[in-house]
């Protein structure tokens, strides 16, 4: 790819993600509630979204200091929202997972917003939406492929 076309790419990302941020921002479930506040939102998300996880990659990924995510996991921790399983290679290593509570929470807050999500898409047809569908899907697979590629580099690049 040459620096032009490396450019462009760059341009279109950053215009998709500002033009998916502004219109669908509200996609992203707010659970808030009375014993989650928007920190621990976030974090509940990003689980929930990435899987199995670490504290340190929480922190990376979210720009949240390690105190910070230290002491937001225990709390979530202690809510009964997170779940921890210790690496059996490495003892250090804790992945955190969302617990059955946390994965309720989320799917009592994405049901009760379906209705409203699904309005923004009565503007396009049935043929735009399977279009608009098998390109979501199709950037997905893109961005997970680019995403295990580079851990693979790194961790062949630390051998």
């Amino acid at each position: 790819m040459n620096k032009i076309e490396s450019q462009n790419l760059i341009l279109h990302m950053v215009n998709f993600y500002t033009i998916f941020n502004t219109e669908f921002i509200d996609l992203i479930p707010d659970l808030s509630n009375s014993e989650i506040s928007p920190l621990l939102s976030k974090i509940l998300n990003f689980i929930h979204l990435e899987g199995n996880t670490t504290a340190s990659t929480l922190s990376k990924k979210l720009n949240i200091s390690v105190p910070n995510i230290s002491r937001s996991i225990s709390t979530l921790n202690n809510l009964g929202y997170l779940t921890k399983k210790q690496d059996s290679n490495d003892k250090r290593i804790i992945y955190l997972s969302l617990s059955p509570k946390a994965l309720a929470l989320i799917s009592t807050v994405i049901s009760a917003s379906e209705e409203i999500f699904l309005k923004r898409f009565n503007v396009l047809s049935l043929e735009e939406l399977n279009e608009l569908s098998k390109s979501f899907s199709k950037v997905q697979s893109l961005l997970i492929k680019m995403r295990e590629l580079n851990v693979n580099n790194k961790t062949c690049n630390k051998k």
